[in-house]
């Protein structure tokens, strides 16, 4: 192997740094790892914009920075929930009306000390077990936390147009299906509240990570990592994600966050909730197939910074991440990013001027400081609220007010003196807690008090058994949190598709509309709010006005996951559509709605039919398909056929952003002990 194809495969991104650097030097690495080759499509790059950036070398080695450097990712599924903002429109209005989403404590919870005041979600008992093919004793096993970053996973899966038939093909290079990696960042485990008066046991030791849990909750056959580095939980649970992505070990990753002050040993005054999740993909094969792109992640950098002051560490992750991502600032030295004086004084490498960084499209860092409003202290969620908010201002164009801008404003690209536009860019950082805050827990537990009024006490038990919450940890001050840094791209454009020059509407073939969902009512409801997306136009941020029934259709059939209760319809326009949901969902029911619109539930059915899984039935229903048999597609699929799995799985979902389905959540009780894990 050559020079030239150690470089090329570098940067290729199938080839590790720590193996180019050991064959430039004529060495042998210990163990060389498989070759996976990602999927790379040549896309045109306009005129006036930059083209995207490859690694920077570093001196001596010619060989790039960073493991993956030059191979970004794109964000193609974002949710979350977060303080007094039950979605993400929810969250982008409060940063765009610069509210501060303090409250009082929620009526019901216990609190450490009377009338303090934080961020705080509400309905946290409540879960859908449902959704999830769970009991309610099952769901009572999961830890609150669990269970809000479950719900939150199935919906950005579902946004992004992977939990269904797409999801099945995401495989890794040794063909395993379903190849998506969860990287899961959690509070302290007590973040679940237990049942007033209950003395608290053990869990057992060997029970397995929130990852884990959720990997085999949603069928997720990649890497499973749970992670812990405080505040900066899940920044560095996406850094890990990222490196998963370039090495080839899965097809796309799953990174969520949450945070819970339930157990009054993890309140304190200011102290914040959330729950966010992200799916990332290579962002050559996201294009590639289609794919909705929100952002694109460039690089990361994370790290701790040993004995030496916080403030170079963090100069030094942002220049090492920018590195990464193929950008010199302007007043970045010309040495390697990891270069500097070492020893617990060492100064390191400075921050980078603000003038060098917009020299290079970056004109905004997200960090705690800018989410406090919105979120306050809020532990592992912090830097998904960061990310979550450069996400919102990258596509909207938009800087939202913040500490150093007194009011919203339009971002305005970069433009070099040779007309070249640059991307917009910002980073994400969370670099680590510099000052203590004031004690998490009460010197006396006995002061703690209900929200509501006087009532339980906590017990001696409950604060023996609470989370050990160490300096650090989750923001309680010292110098233990592990800094991290992103930097993030707004998404490549993508050309809008002419417009169709066909039969005028009513005049097309008729689309055979599928929907399925876990209950009656919860087929009921998806229906309903699909009806009013599409009775009110079915477009927002630059989606078309009036989808195209062909692309809707096809995106119902294999973005979203097939369950037990199912609905079909035969129509020709969206508003013959809309109106035949409107009308099952006021009527729902076999044999009970609307003329044309036929239902089934087979939660009590034996299983699927004998026909299903085989090879010929899935030639069948693929000609099935192609001839155009609706009705004969229709009565598979009442039946308890998958008439979706032999659909080829793109153009993907950019055209086309669907509602998500309707949850139905109920309160339930947490399971016994500090997390909630069964006994």
């Amino acid at each position: 192997m050559d020079t030239r194809e150690i470089l090329t495969r570098f940067k290729g991104g199938t080839l590790r740094r720590e193996h180019a650097v050991a064959l430039l030097a004529g060495t042998s690495p210990a163990v060389a790892p498989p070759v996976v080759a990602l999927p790379v499509v040549a896309l045109p790059v306009a005129a006036d914009r930059e083209p995207p950036p490859g690694p920077v070398p570093v001196p001596g080695t010619g060989v790039g920075v960073g493991d993956g450097a030059g191979v970004p990712c794109a964000v193609v599924g974002i949710q979350g929930r977060f303080p007094q903002a039950g979605d993400l429109e929810a969250f982008w209005r409060n940063g765009l009306q610069g509210r501060i989403a303090e409250a009082a404590l929620p009526g019901g919870r216990r609190s450490a000390c009377a009338g303090w005041r934080g961020h705080f979600l509400d309905g946290v008992e409540e879960f859908d077990p449902d959704l999830f093919g769970l009991s309610a004793r099952e769901a009572a096993g999961l830890d609150l936390q669990e269970r809000l970053l479950a719900q939150s996973a199935w919906q950005t899966l579902e946004s992004a147009g992977y939990a269904g038939a797409r999801l099945e093909r995401l495989t890794a290079p040794d063909g395993t299906a379903r190849s998506v990696g969860v990287y899961a960042a959690l509070g302290p485990a007590g973040g679940a509240l237990p049942p007033a008066g209950h003395r608290h046991t053990a869990p057992p030791a060997s029970r397995p990570g929130p990852a884990a849990r959720l990997s085999r909750l949603l069928d997720l056959r990649g890497p499973s990592l749970s992670v812990d580095s405080g505040d900066s939980s899940f920044l560095t649970a996406l850094h890990l994600a990222l490196g998963a992505l370039r090495a080839g070990e899965c097809a796309a990753a799953l990174v969520g966050a949450v945070e819970l002050r339930l157990h009054p040993a993890c309140q304190r005054p200011g102290a914040g909730e959330g729950v966010a999740a992200v799916l990332l993909k290579p962002l050559a094969a996201a294009r590639a197939d289609g794919d909705r792109v929100h952002a694109v992640i460039r690089s990361s950098a994370v790290g701790h910074p040993g004995r030496a002051a916080l403030g170079p560490q963090h100069g030094r992750l942002v220049g090492r991440a920018l590195a990464a991502a193929g950008l010199r600032p302007l007043g970045m030295g010309p040495q390697s990013p990891d270069a500097g004086p070492q020893g617990p004084d060492a100064g390191g490498q400075s921050e980078v001027p603000d003038a060098g960084l917009e020299a290079v499209g970056v004109a905004l860092e997200e960090s705690p400081r800018t989410v406090a409003a919105l979120v306050g202290d809020a532990g592992a969620v912090t830097g998904a609220a960061a990310l979550v908010r450069a996400v919102g201002q990258l596509r909207h164009a938009v800087l939202l007010a913040g500490p150093d801008r007194p009011a919203p404003a339009a971002w305005e690209p970069v433009r070099r003196d040779d007309g070249t536009v640059l991307p917009r860019r910002a980073l994400v950082s969370v670099p680590g807690p510099a000052a203590p805050a004031a004690p998490a827990v009460p010197v006396d537990p006995t002061d703690a008090v209900d929200a509501a009024g006087p009532a339980d006490a906590v017990d001696a038990a409950d604060t023996a058994d609470a989370p050990a919450v160490t300096e650090g940890a989750d923001g309680a001050g010292g110098g233990e949190g592990v800094g991290a840094v992103l930097v993030v791209e707004e998404a490549p454009a993508v050309p809008r598709a002419p417009a169709r020059t066909g039969p005028p509407p009513g005049t097309r073939p008729a689309e055979l509309v599928l929907l399925s969902a876990a209950t009656p009512a919860h087929l009921a409801a998806t229906a309903g709010r699909l009806a009013a997306r599409l009775s009110d136009g079915g477009g927002r941020d630059g989606a078309p006005a009036a989808p195209d029934l062909a692309a809707l259709a096809h995106e119902l059939r294999l973005g979203r996951a097939v369950l037990r209760c199912r609905l079909a319809v035969t129509v020709r326009t969206v508003a013959e559509l809309a109106d035949a949901l409107a009308g099952f969902a006021a009527h729902p029911g076999p044999g009970t709605g609307p003329a044309g619109v036929r239902s089934a539930d087979l939660r009590t059915a034996a299983g699927p039919p004998l026909i299903e899984g085989l090879e010929e039935t899935r030639a069948y229903v693929a000609a099935l398909w192609q001839g155009g048999r609706l009705e004969q597609l229709t009565r598979l699929w009442l039946a308890g056929a998958d008439v979706c799995a032999v659909l080829p799985a793109h153009p993907g979902p950019a055209a086309v952003e669907l509602p998500a389905t309707v949850l139905r959540p109920r309160p339930l009780e947490p399971g016994p002990g500090t997390d909630g894990a069964p006994q």
